[in-house]
């Protein structure tokens, strides 16, 4: 009997709203026609405060998202989850879009796989890359959501194996290839994404021919 005049009291304080029809105090929302929880988080007129957590349907284990409302912030705290808690990416959204830094982890560990760089939910400034080793694999420049500027690869041992200009999306620029002792393949200019003017093509890293386009 004391058990279900408190759940009662705590159904009466939850999903609550205000003189002016906004959300307000604790709310819990479940998945339509059952009673697994969808999210659940607080209200303060109208807007979201503090820790909001997000479930996947058939998955209440561990939340599949955990988004911080800080006060007096514009941007949101996000960190996604898999079934078992363990966190796949993290970052900040404004108005629902990527902003700013955002890392992504390898599956099971919480080794950096990515590090990416967003203005207006697309990729801008660098992306990097690394192996479960931690080695770099790659580092790319982004602007607007497009590869613009220099591309590195690498082995997972660190050798260099591509160094590499974008513009708009496409190579453009100087541009070097190496095999994975560092030995230079062949080198040339690309325009527009393709190859343009003199390529010079090695062997052992030794000078073989070259090829006009």
């Amino acid at each position: 009997m004391v058990f279900t005049l408190i759940t009662t009291s705590y159904n009466a304080q939850i999903n609550q709203l205000d003189d002016d029809g906004r959300r307000n105090g604790p709310w819990k929302v479940n998945f339509e026609g059952t009673d697994e929880p969808k999210f659940e988080g607080n209200f303060e007129n109208g807007k979201e405060v503090g820790i909001f957590k997000f479930y996947k349907k058939g998955f209440y284990d561990h939340p599949a998202a955990i988004m911080d409302f800080g006060k007096g912030q514009d941007s949101v705290k996000v960190t996604y989850y898999t079934q078992k808690g363990e966190p796949i990416s993290e970052g900040r959204m404004l108005d629902r879009k990527r902003e700013g830094k955002w890392v992504y982890y390898h599956q099971n560990s919480d080794s950096i796989m990515m590090i990416e760089n967003y203005k207006n939910d697309l990729l801008n400034g660098l992306q990097e890359t690394y192996y479960p080793n931690g080695q770099l694999a790659e580092k790319t420049s982004y602007l607007e959501g497009k590869k613009h500027g220099e591309s590195l690869i690498y082995t997972e041992k660190g050798q260099l194996t591509k160094q590499l200009r974008y513009r708009n999306g496409e190579l453009h620029g100087p541009a070097i290839y190496f095999d994975p002792k560092g030995l230079k393949q062949m080198e040339g200019q690309y325009v527009e994404g393709k190859k343009s003017g003199t390529w010079k093509y090695y062997t052992d890293g030794k000078f073989d021919r070259e090829e006009n386009h």
